[in-house]
C-alpha cells in the first residue's frame, strides 16, 4: 500500500489540465448532444430525463440549461456510459424500462429521474459483481 498523502492546494495548477478546455466539462449541452447522438432522437432523451421534447429542442438551439436539468442530463449520460460497459447498447433500453431487483423492483429510468444516478450506478455495480460482467 502506498503511503502518500496529498493536500489539496487551490493555488497549485496541474500542467495536465488545459484551463481553456476544462470549461467544456461543465457544459451540459455537450452531454445533451451526446445523449441525442446515442439515443438517436430528442424524444428519447426527453423521456430519459423526464422533460418535454420541445424543451430538449430549445436546448439544442442554445437555450440555457438549469442546474437541475444539467444534473439530469449528466446523470443520464453517466448511467448510459456505465451500462454500455456491461451490455450491448441495444439491451440498455430493456434494462432501463424493466424491473430491476437491485432497485427493489423499480425501473432504473424512474429511479434515475427521482433520485439521480447514484442508486442506479450502485445497481449496475451490483449486477457487474453478481454476473461477472465488465
Amino acid at each position: 500500500m502506498l503511503d502518500i498523502v496529498r493536500t489539496w492546494n487551490p493555488e497549485a495548477r496541474d500542467a495536465t489540465l488545459a484551463p481553456a478546455r476544462t470549461a467544456a466539462l461543465a457544459d451540459p449541452h455537450r452531454y445533451l448532444r451526446e445523449l441525442i447522438q446515442i439515443l438517436g432522437k430528442a424524444a428519447s432523451v426527453s423521456r430519459l430525463i423526464d422533460v418535454d421534447r420541445a424543451q430538449v429542442t430549445r436546448w439544442q438551439q442554445g437555450d440555457p440549461i438549469s442546474a437541475e436539468m444539467s444534473r439530469r442530463i449528466v446523470d443520464a449520460h453517466t448511467v448510459l456510459l456505465r451500462a454500455a460497459q456491461l451490455w450491448d447498447p441495444r439491451a440498455i433500453p430493456d434494462w432501463l424500462y424493466g424491473s430491476e431487483p437491485h432497485l427493489g423492483g423499480a425501473r432504473p429510468i424512474d429511479v434515475l429521474a427521482m433520485f439521480g444516478a447514484s442508486r442506479v450506478l450502485s445497481a449496475l455495480s451490483a449486477i457487474e459483481t453478481e454476473f461477472g460482467l465488465g
